[in-house]
């Protein structure tokens, strides 16, 4: 709608409004805010934050130590005319500079609104440039103006903004303000800072500060009592320094900050969002779900979101909270419902596990007598969670003393609090009384809970003849071995199965922190492998692998000696794409059970050497795999969970093979099977059949068990599991037609997986899944993930590329050369030729260098029986080309066939057999009549293989030697060389960092880096070194051409493999600073601070805390 503008009458300028604000006495000096401001160029400062924060506060203390003039405006409704606001505007300016009154009266005349915008722009534009010692402008109180044209007009304004000139603007608006006026190029930029709520709260020493200007003592308890009631905002501290001592007190809100707050908070909330607040003030932290369960509705994230925007929320550790004080006035309207909203969030306390929360809330409901049968049922549950503190606040308080002392359930909870704080005697006191109790009631377990107690305080007074004795005594009632770790891992598994990650993760995460200490070491194994476990459901594969690789370096044997983890390392692969070593891990972890006589796993080692071998196209041994599986459950009577799996992964295999009648028979079957399985499983399995049944005749129900999978998954945070759900649905949809449906699931599909970086499904499925590859190609969604996918696809896409080559977008095409440079062979460079004659230059250009790299110029002289090239990729997982035809996957007969390859390779001149031999078989290089067998053995299997590719001859025999034949190319040796070019060149130059670039894009990984011989060690750390050394310096050119975000990214990948890495730590917090993202870079510090503290017990170096000063960041919180 085209905004109008009046004819304007003489209206009177109101000078107050001009003048900056001067305050007396009671004002904390903001000097770190103002430091860092004054310290830098930006010419455009927001101040957004909700009321009471001291926004003017810190504008007027700004304008009055700024070396520049200022031009005050404070800003009402009667501003929201734009001609009133530019005649208040000009007569700001005015006191500064002379303006041409004629041509204001002829401005100040136009009704038209794009003349007065383009006329007022040019007017001040020129104003400000006569300014020859600049100005800093300064319009407060901005969320009073909401016409459009003056909103254009300041927008258009700061995009002009002479270099002398400076603009703040301050206001309650939500931080959509700057996507309003369009600003997010240039806050990125750095050319637009933010100051929000988090920086104008009070420090505690702030609020020392504050405190100390009064006109009356305050003792410590009130200061303290501020700081808990405030969270830091300003005005509260304001109104209780000036409410008497006998009144604050009180545990209530002062008359007058109540009024505030609804006068000046809550006025301005929707009506509808205010009876949220009120609603959920009954927690004390809490997030969208508890909401949504609290109200019996689903819009709580959507209100949430309004209230983030508007930082009316603290938010830590993934959970939302209110300010202290407006959650107690809140409360304080609560109606009629209030009991039955405080019963409810005791509730869903208790799903969560938060104890506290929930006895404070059936104390608020009144409901004093079910919190001892809460304490009962959840207190234990907490204290092995580590949680005793909960417990332990609330235990004294809310339960009588009596109850407790004639309760041993009670007694006993209370004897393991005070172990947990140190208490020993007073824990002794209280078991005591409880083995007394539970003697009396003739309660074995609790007698046998008391042993294990006692056993646990003799621990800690150094008894340890005495801790063995109470541990044998309990031994009969509660476990034949190490009791509470087998609880706690067979806790995590329930947990886990049910849904529950999250829950199941903190507790093996604290049984892992109470035994790293101790040196079991097999304790530790065992936790480990659960925790990493639990870590891949939760959709962290990367991090589940080096608990796993963590777990491993403790063990002698290589092989972690706990539940069907292990099968979960070659999952982690075999999504990845990794077959070939995840066919090594199952079939070692197959080998070891075996050898342990480890039956029970069985069905579990089948499924994934099933999954495996189906990935590898090898159909009919993981049909066999699986089909063991399921009949060895059904044989022994066996877990029904591996049965459903394996019924349910035939059937995709079946179907992957067009075999539909058999697929729909097990997939039925499995579906039957999981109606008795946890929530883990009834997700899980219909993901995976009920795309076999949708396409056999049973549509409906197909697409209803996807439904309702996703929302299952979705609860849960399953993302694999979320993964396999969107692909089936986006590939259903587009089976169907609907195609407008097939696109947002696709999305979805592709987000999620590249999350987790599961590529396997799709190449596995890739007849069914390809549109899915494509539409992301097409719409960039996740284009790196989908050209790994289409790389590892390889032959087979081109069939679908060619059509998008034809009819897609140059952006398009730019995405899908490179997939052909990594596919190769004949096919791909002749669609790269094609490209050559692209309309479109960069197409053109990209196209003609990747041809190059791909053909060789003199091609077309070569004939037909030349001899075939072999290309090695060591960085990463290694891959292994004839004339650009994959063969790593190839059937090699023994992994150590291709790892002769590799050796020869690596050592890159002529070995002996004898040094072959101690390369890959050191510990039978003492049994020469066997070492040498298997050499021959497997120099015959290479040979054969290589036979097979057109290279007979590649491995040549000389005098007692071996090498090859004819040179191979490397993907290392690019490296080197492009590295060296670069080190070559003037540091932090372009040309140094177009070569890094390069040089990195073929550092897919570490050197050999699934290969575990001990001559690839000394050279992979070797190269890790060199690569980070790399990724530094491109950082450093990154910084020196202002390119933030990608050093930034840099930076997060490097800290995501080690994070105790000061350098990387302080090089993000200047790249954070330097984008104009000062909080993510106190942040940053902030996390170094606690990561040294944590791991190294030591503080940030010198030279990091001098660069957190030099980045004016403030005081270090």
């Amino acid at each position: 709608m085209t905004a109008v503008i009046r004819h304007p009458d003489q209206m009177p300028l109101i000078t107050t409004k001009l003048q900056c604000p001067q305050y007396q006495g009671r004002m904390v000096e903001r000097t770190a805010l103002l430091k860092r401001h004054r310290s830098t160029d930006c010419p455009v400062l927001f101040v957004l934050a909700p009321a009471g924060y001291g926004k003017t506060v810190f504008l007027s203390q700004l304008a009055h130590c700024s070396p520049k003039p200022v031009a005050w405006y404070s800003l009402d409704s009667y501003d929201d005319e734009p001609v009133v606001f530019i005649r208040h505007l000009a007569a700001a300016l005015h006191k500064h500079t002379s303006l041409d009154e004629i041509q204001l009266h002829r401005l100040a005349s136009r009704t038209e609104p794009e003349a007065l915008c383009r006329s007022a722009l040019s007017f001040f534009i020129r104003a400000l440039e006569t300014l020859s010692a600049g100005v800093l402008i300064i319009l407060d109180n901005w969320q009073a103006i909401t016409h459009p044209l003056i909103h254009q007009f300041v927008a258009e304004l700061i995009t002009l903004l002479p270099q002398q000139a400076q603009l703040a603007v301050g206001g309650r608006n939500s931080l959509d303000l700057l996507s309003q006026l369009a600003l997010e190029g240039r806050y990125l930029a750095g050319q637009v800072q933010v100051v929000g709520r988090q920086d104008l709260q009070f420090a505690q020493t702030e609020l020392e500060n504050f405190f100390s200007l009064g006109t009356s003592p305050r003792g410590r308890a009130e200061l303290e009592r501020a700081a808990a009631l405030s969270a830091g905002w300003p005005i509260t501290a304001s109104f209780l320094t000036q409410t008497a001592s006998t009144e604050a007190a009180k545990d209530r809100v002062p008359p007058a900050l109540a009024h505030y707050i609804d006068r000046e908070i809550l006025q301005g909330v929707p009506g509808e969002i205010q009876d949220f607040l009120i609603k959920i003030s009954v927690f004390s932290s809490f997030t969208a779900a508890d909401c949504d369960q609290l109200l019996g509705s689903s819009l709580a994230a959507g209100r949430i979101q309004y209230l983030e925007r508007h930082q009316l929320l603290l938010e830590k550790g993934g959970y939302y909270s209110l300010v202290p004080v407006v959650r107690a006035h809140l409360q304080s309207k609560l109606g009629p419902e209030r009991s039955d909203l405080y019963k409810k969030a005791a509730t869903i306390a208790i799903g969560r596990g938060n104890l506290h929360q929930a006895i404070g809330c059936f104390l608020e409901a009144g409901e004093r007598e079910g919190i001892a049968d809460l304490v009962i049922s959840a207190g234990g549950e907490a204290v092995l969670h580590g949680r005793w503190q909960d417990l332990g606040e609330r235990f004294e308080s809310a339960i009588d003393p009596q109850e407790i002392h004639g309760n041993p359930r009670l007694s006993l909870l209370q004897a393991l609090v005070e172990v947990g704080r140190g208490q020993l005697s007073l824990a002794q006191k209280a078991v005591s009384r409880a083995e007394a109790l539970f003697q009396e009631s003739g309660d074995e377990i609790g007698l046998a809970e008391c042993q294990l107690l006692k056993a646990r305080i003799s621990r800690g007074r150094g008894a340890l003849r005495e801790s063995f004795r109470f541990l044998f005594d309990a031994e009969a009632n509660l476990s034949a071995s190490r009791f509470k770790l087998l609880l706690t891992i067979e806790k995590s598994i329930i947990l886990y199965s049910d849904g529950r990650f999250r829950e199941s993760w903190d507790l093996l995460q604290k049984c892992l922190e109470e035994y790293e200490g101790s040196g079991d070491c097999e304790a530790v194994v065992r936790i480990l492998e659960a925790l990493g476990n639990v870590t891949y459901l939760l959709g962290e594969p990367a991090k589940a692998l080096l608990l796993f690789r963590r777990a491993l370096a403790l063990c002698p044997e290589g092989m972690m000696p706990g539940y069907d983890f292990q099968d979960m390392m070659s999952a982690i692969y075999d999504d990845w794409g990794e077959t070939e070593q995840a066919l090594l891990i199952a079939e070692r972890a197959t080998a070891a059970r075996e050898k342990m006589g480890l039956t029970e796993l069985f069905p579990s080692s089948c499924l994934q050497l099933a999954l495996v071998y189906t990935n590898l196209g090898r159909f009919a041994d993981a049909e066999r795999c699986f089909l063991q599986g399921v009949n060895y459950v059904r044989e022994h009577d066996s877990n029904r969970s591996d049965m459903a799996l394996n019924l349910a992964f035939l059937a995709r295999t079946l179907a992957i093979q067009d075999k539909w009648v058999e697929a729909r028979a097990y997939a039925l079957e499995a579906l039957e099977v999981a109606k008795s399985q946890p929530n883990l499983f009834q997700a899980s399995i219909p993901t995976v059949t009920a795309p076999i049944l949708a396409r056999t005749g049973s549509w409906d129900e197909g697409l209803e068990m996807l439904q309702a999978a996703t929302k299952r998954a979705r609860k849960m945070g399953f993302l694999k599991c979320l993964a396999y759900a969107y692909q089936a649905l986006a590939h259903l949809h587009f089976l169907h037609g609907d195609v407008k449906e097939a696109k947002e699931y696709t999305v979805e599909a592709l987000t999620v997986s590249a999350k987790i970086n599961d590529l396997q499904n799709f190449v596995a499925c890739y007849y069914w899944y390809h549109p899915l590859l494509m539409y992301g190609l097409e719409m960039g969604v996740e284009t790196s993930f989908v050209q790994r996918v289409l790389r590892k696809v390889g032959q087979r896409s081109l069939k679908h590329l060619i059509p998008i080559v034809q009819r897609g977008s140059p952006e398009t095409k730019q995405r899908i050369i490179p997939i052909l440079v990594e596919i190769g062979g004949s096919e791909a460079c002749g669609i790269l030729a094609a490209l050559k004659e692209d309309p479109a230059e960069y197409v053109r250009n990209m196209a003609a260098e990747a041809y190059e790299r791909l053909v060789d110029p003199e091609e077309a002289a070569q004939t037909a029986v030349a001899a075939p090239t072999l290309s090695l990729q060591l960085l990463g997982p290694v891959r292994i080309f004839v004339d650009g035809q994959e063969l790593t996957g190839v059937k090699w007969r023994s992994h150590r066939a291709r790892d002769l390859l590799i050796y020869l390779v690596h050592t890159g001149h002529p070995v002996t057999k004898d040094q072959i031999i101690e390369a890959l078989w050191p510990d039978d290089s003492q049994d020469l009549e066997k070492a040498d067998a298997q050499f021959h053995t497997t120099l015959y299997r290479l040979r054969s293989v290589l036979k097979n590719y057109g290279l007979p001859e590649l491995i040549k025999r000389g005098t007692d030697v071996y090498t090859l034949a004819v040179p191979v190319t490397t993907d290392l040796a690019r490296f080197e060389s492009l590295l060296k070019s670069a080190l070559g060149q003037k540091e932090n130059s372009p040309e140094q960092m177009s070569l890094l670039e390069e040089a990195l894009k073929h550092y897919h990984g570490d050197y050999l880096e699934n290969l575990d011989y001990d001559w690839v060690i000394p050279q992979r750390e070797a190269l890790r070194l060199r690569c980070g050394e790399a990724q530094v310096r491109l950082v450093n050119c990154y910084l020196a051409s202002q390119q933030y975000e990608k050093a930034i990214s840099e930076l997060v990948l490097l800290l995501s493999r080690d994070e105790l890495n000061e350098t990387y730590h302080a090089l993000l917090m200047e790249a954070y600073a330097k984008s104009g993202q000062r909080q993510a870079a106190q942040r940053q510090y902030a996390l170094l601070t606690e990561i040294l503290h944590r791991e190294l017990g030591v503080k940030p170096s010198r030279e990091t805390q001098d660069l957190y000063h030099r980045l004016n960041l403030g005081s270090p919180k």
